[in-house]
Order: C-alpha cells, then structure tokens, then sequence
C-alpha cells in the first residue's frame, strides 16, 4: 500500500502569528498593529507554501481533481481534514496540494501541503491533512492549490 506523506510548511511564522495574537496590547503594541504582523505572518506562510508547489517539475493545475471534506479536531487539538484525490487521466500520477484551514469568518489560520503519491489512472486516493498547531472553532479546509506531477 503506498504511503500519504504530509507536510506542513512554515512552522515559525504560523507560530509567530500565534505568539502574536496572544500577546494582545501586553507589549505595548496596539491591537491593529498586532493583528497587521500577524497578518503578515500567515500571508508569508501561505506564500512559501505556494512556492513549494512552484518548485514541483513539469506540474500541472489539478485544483479540480481534488476535494476537502469536514475538519475535526484530533485528541492532540490539532485539526484535521480529509482529502480525495481522483486521478481522471490515463497514467499513474502524483499531487502536492495544498490545504488552508479557515475559521468561521473565512480567516486564515494555518496552511498544509499534503503530498498523495502514486494515484492510480481513473480511480481515487485519501489522505488528511492535518494542521501543525493546536486550532479551535468551527473550522473549514478548503483547497488552495493543487499540482499534479
């Protein structure tokens, strides 16, 4: 049975943008100028988690092949999400996608990429993604990007 291998990009600067947010006013910093680095951190995540997928060779979009299902939250309080890929070509393919976590409000909270090898042609392969960071709420994992190679 082939493995799913999940990896997550960007550790620090999502734990930054947590750092920050909890740290409110206490350091003397206005709110909205928290919530601006904190921005920031996840617009950095999400940037570098795009250029892993650019770093994929001859990839092609495969946003439409790929669908996230419900999160849950793991006894570890990180959340997790369900992920099919249906491979609709004729040949054995691969795909990096990746995975944004958003909060009730559509917030960015966290990103993934989950790389899901070897899919058969014509056929459907899980896997989960699953957050690097303890999240709550109601939450939704949507597709942000996906490559298949």
């Amino acid at each position: 049975m082939a493995r799913c291998r999940v990896r997550t990009f960007c550790a620090g600067g999502l734990v930054a943008a947590a750092v920050l947010i909890s740290a409110g006013c206490s350091n003397g910093g206005s709110p909205s100028s928290t919530a601006s680095r904190a921005s920031k951190a996840i617009a950095s995540a999400t940037a570098s988690a795009k250029a892993e997928l650019n770093e994929i060779k001859h990839g092609v979009n495969a946003k439409a092949d790929v669908k996230a299902g419900a999160v849950s939250i793991g006894q570890d309080g990180h959340a997790v999400a369900p992920i099919t890929v249906t491979n609709k070509q004729d040949h054995k393919a691969s795909y990096a996608v990746e995975v944004n976590f958003r909060d009730a409000d559509g917030n960015l909270l966290d990103v993934a990429v989950v790389t899901v090898s070897s899919v058969q042609p014509r056929s459907s392969k899980k896997a989960t993604a699953r957050s690097h960071r303890e999240l709550s709420g109601h939450l939704k994992a949507q597709v942000g990007a996906a490559v298949r190679y």
